[in-house]
């Protein structure tokens, strides 16, 4: 967040001359608010003022911070050793471009994929490498509202993912190693990447249980959350 503000020679008010926009981290902004010189300058004294003494321990001492993380993050975990962590990360409702059993144009299908929580566990290597050991994935509704604690936990509505447990099934793909956190969108594009069959079957409102059969009613529309089915926990539970 941060202040924007404005000066002009002919104010409104000249007893409050400043005009103050307030910037979310969002980009929102919101204002105008009109603040007298002396309320700035107080503000700004009371702001120098802070003790710094904790913070600079904080930052100095003995705080344990994270490392670079991906991009929408919702939770980072890790044990006491710290030789294990857990990411989730949030993905926007979008469309891509799917295989099906193979690789031929033909097989290629473009879908709508539900808002997401991807969730990422990893074990660090000797080589200071880190080894990703486990994915889940759970769609969301695209609602608008910020994911916490509650929100409900829908299945993945395509196939290579448990139903219930979100688990995904990488078949025969090597394991993935990373140098550095901030990598795992490259494990989600892996996944989307990979041929889609028919393991871990579909589950959505439609009742088709063969994925082939879906693709033929769903292809090139933006996903509906009418078609997600819940599976009775929320993030709190995973």
């Amino acid at each position: 967040m941060k202040w924007l503000f404005e000066f002009t020679d002919l104010p409104k008010n000249p007893f409050y001359p400043l005009i103050a926009y307030q910037e979310l981290d969002s980009g929102e902004k919101r204002g105008p608010f009109y603040l007298s010189i002396d309320e700035l300058i107080r503000a700004m004294r009371e702001e120098m003022e802070v003790d710094h003494e904790e913070t600079e321990y904080l930052i100095h001492g003995e705080a344990i911070c994270s490392p670079v993380l991906p991009k929408n993050v919702i939770n980072y975990a890790t044990n006491k050793e710290q030789t294990k962590e857990q990411i989730t990360i949030e993905l926007p409702k979008q469309q891509f471009d799917i295989k099906y059993q193979n690789t031929n144009a033909e097989n290629i299908f473009f879908l709508g994929f539900p808002r997401m929580v991807v969730q990422f566990s990893l074990v660090k290597q000797e080589n200071s490498k880190r080894k990703l050991v486990d994915t889940k994935i759970f769609a969301v509704l695209d609602d608008g509202k910020p994911i916490n604690e509650e929100t409900p936990l829908y299945s993945f509505p395509y196939t290579n993912v448990g139903k219930q447990n979100g688990v995904v099934c990488w078949g025969s793909n090597t394991a993935l190693y990373l140098e550095e956190l901030s990598e795992l969108n490259r494990a989600f594009q892996m996944f989307i990447s990979s041929p889609f069959n028919e393991d871990r079957g579909v589950r959505t409102t439609h009742g088709i249980g063969n994925f082939r059969k879906l693709i033929d009613c769903i292809e090139g529309l933006p996903f509906d959350d009418e078609w997600l089915i819940p599976i009775n926990q929320a993030l709190k539970d995973i």
